[in-house]
């Protein structure tokens, strides 16, 4: 597994290779948390981290279609496409280990079946000499896909965001992906008067069938 950071040459570098900087996704990010911060604790416990997810989707889409991205959601998941349709970037709550070189996260929930076949073939493109099967039915499909990682950590002072950009290869048994490929981690992002949250939740763990009925 390579692991680099942004702040590093070698992640700025391959931050750009894939047509993304770090300017722009903490722009990204920024602005979903602002929305996030519009909830209050009389909201139901779920709605915070919705609102995240689906703004860092959107404001993703936003910042990138007009350099040539495209978006598209097929199986119900919400992607972001390369310009030259190489690969996709999709986002999802991370474990505790996100955003930290020194340990594995993993997907906070599990994920649906779609999901998970998209990982599956992220792992087929990575065998030497494996294609995947032409059996492409959605824009998005057959192409590698990357996740941005996040977990919110409560402060004193408000909440704290890590997160990275990762190319999983593997799904768990239970359906949290924890196998990376490659991990690009980012600085941390703090938000000082910010409302913390005691839970948070990501919109596509129920979308599709799940891999693996729980208990």
């Amino acid at each position: 597994m390579a692991v680099v950071h942004v702040e590093d040459s070698r992640g700025r570098d391959r931050l750009a290779e894939l047509g993304l900087s770090i300017e722009r996704i903490e722009d990204v990010l920024q602005r979903a948390e602002a929305e996030r911060n519009f909830c209050t604790p009389l909201d139901p416990v779920s709605l915070p981290g919705n609102i995240f997810w689906g703004r860092t989707i959107r404001f993703l889409r936003e910042a990138y279609i007009p350099k040539g991205w495209r978006s598209a959601s097929p199986n119900n998941v919400s992607l972001l496409i390369s310009p030259t349709e190489g690969f996709a970037v999709t986002a999802s709550s991370g474990s505790k280990g996100t955003g930290y070189a020194g340990l594995i996260p993993s997907t906070r929930y599990p994920k649906g079946s779609a999901v998970i076949r998209r990982v599956e073939t992220n792992r087929q493109l990575m065998l030497p000499g494996e294609t995947v099967e032409a059996e492409l039915h959605d824009v998005g499909d057959g192409i590698p896909t990357w996740f941005l990682l996040y977990q919110h950590v409560n402060t004193p002072t408000g909440t704290r965001l890590y997160y990275e950009l990762s190319l999983p290869n593997n799904a768990g048994s239970r359906g949290k992906i924890d196998s990376w490929h490659e991990r690009i981690i980012f600085p941390y992002l703090d938000f000082e008067g910010f409302n913390p949250f005691p839970n948070d939740d990501d919109g596509e763990g129920g979308i599709d069938i799940p891999i693996e009925r729980l208990g």
